[in-house]
């Protein structure tokens, strides 16, 4: 089963650090959108799993996750 976002409270960004996990706190949705382009203290290793998240290639892959 695919997850579904099933509120507009939710932020698509390309920054695990600063934008995904603090929306993820606040008990949101995250969605993960690396850019070629990311800065060091942005780059991460992180193997992120949670019920709220998902990670993505491209932006239009976001439609099939919209309800």
């Amino acid at each position: 089963m695919k997850n579904k976002i099933t509120t507009i409270a939710f932020d698509a960004d390309d920054t695990l650090k600063s934008d995904i996990l603090p929306v993820l706190e606040l008990g949101g949705f995250g969605v993960h959108i690396p850019y070629h382009v990311t800065w060091t203290h942005e780059q991460h290793e992180i193997n992120l799993e949670h019920e709220r998240f998902i990670a993505l290639q491209r932006m239009d892959e976001i439609l099939t996750h919209l309800s």
